[in-house]
């Protein structure tokens, strides 16, 4: 999923292209496409081609069908046609996130990033996520990243909660404590 923050209208059109595709019992199907329409808009010129006001809603309408023809479930096709109808393509980009986010909530299953000063086996990621699973009632799925600026220790980042238990982290605590006159 993208950093980025989602605004409310792809938000809202993830929801309903979620709930449309759970209603026909396409969830496999509408996931593949939302797949496929990551992949493409993580290029910055399809996000800015689909998003450019100064090319005409029909034409950008026609690019993307063009670029997808049937390769895309009839209710991801549909959705791409209603943001057109509305003149809201430059939401497109956002809205397999916001389905994924949709899929993800409803699943019970969060997303995190676990940073460690040296690289992490696949058996400790495992380890680390089934720990804060039961800790948090939820499916938790990692994504490792090497930072050796932490120094040792793990500091793990799921949406907008941190739990740092890195040495880095641990110096800096101690030094606001000692930094702080209250604590004297």
């Amino acid at each position: 999923m993208s950093a980025r923050p989602l605004s409310p209208a792809a938000r809202r059109y993830g929801r309903a292209l979620h709930a449309a595709a759970r209603e026909a019992g396409a969830l496999d199907q509408v996931r593949a496409d939302v797949g496929l329409l990551q992949a493409v808009f993580a290029d910055e010129a399809a996000r800015s081609a689909v998003s450019d006001p100064r090319i005409a809603v029909d034409r950008r309408q026609a690019m993307i069908e063009k670029a997808f023809g049937e390769l895309l479930h009839p209710l991801t096709r549909n959705t791409v046609r209603v943001l057109a109808r509305r003149g809201r393509l430059e939401v497109l980009p956002e809205v397999p996130d916001a389905f994924l986010e949709t899929d993800d909530r409803l699943a019970g299953r969060v997303h995190g990033v676990a940073e460690s000063a040296l690289p992490l086996d696949e058996a400790t990621l495992s380890d680390l996520a089934a720990s804060l699973g039961r800790r948090l009632d939820k499916q938790v799925v990692l994504e490792a990243r090497q930072l050796p600026e932490l120094i040792g220790g793990i500091r793990v980042t799921l949406g907008c909660e941190r739990y740092d238990g890195s040495l880095r982290g641990r110096l800096e605590r101690l030094e606001r404590k000692l930094l702080d006159p209250s604590t004297l």
